[in-house]
């Protein structure tokens, strides 16, 4: 990758994908565990999940989860979510604003899945119930309850802190992914 990367709008763009690309690739690269941000009745709730995909293509990213977990109630409600990643290594904060679509998981995935990582569907008590001491629940794959999480990409916005000069752009799928430079 050149090092004159952020000196364009279009190669800024391209880092942006190519650090989610590697997300997906790479499980100890930054982008593989991003934060996903819904809106609860109480307000915005984050947590961390596993980068599965990214299609710059489609403007998608993929996440998996459990069907019963709170943050598929709040997706009902609200599609709208946001993820958040930051990079240490080069300093690059990625901010994503996204409308999530929820479809179940494809039996292909869920055989390719090691049964280790099988259990996560599928906790009982669901997730976020109280328990009454910390192993207190069952693992016990469901394939019912495994849900693909498809974020079709709106905008997306990167901000380069190691830089000599910070830089900080903003491209929309409302804008054909143009981009706009902004104030770091």
């Amino acid at each position: 990758m050149s090092n004159t990367w952020h000196e364009t709008l279009p190669a800024t763009l391209n880092r942006a994908w190519s650090l989610l690309e590697r997300g997906t690739k790479d499980g100890r690269h930054a982008a593989r565990f991003p934060t996903l941000a819904t809106i609860s009745e109480t307000g915005p709730q984050q947590r961390t999940l596993a980068l599965r995909k990214a299609n710059r293509a489609d403007a998608t990213l993929t996440l998996y989860t459990d069907a019963a977990t709170p943050k598929v109630t709040e997706l009902t409600k609200d599609a709208r979510a946001s993820l958040h990643i930051w990079d240490q290594t080069s300093q690059i904060q990625l901010r994503i604003a996204a409308t999530v679509v929820m479809e179940p998981g494809t039996a292909e995935i869920w055989e390719q899945m090691p049964q280790g990582a099988r259990t996560v569907y599928g906790v009982e008590p669901p997730p976020g119930t109280p328990i009454s001491d910390p192993e207190g629940f069952d693992r016990t794959p469901n394939f019912k309850k495994f849900l693909e999480l498809t974020l079709h990409v709106r905008g997306l916005e990167l901000v380069a802190l190691g830089l000599p000069v910070h830089r900080r752009a903003v491209f929309r799928a409302a804008d054909r992914w143009t981009g706009q430079w902004l104030a770091p």
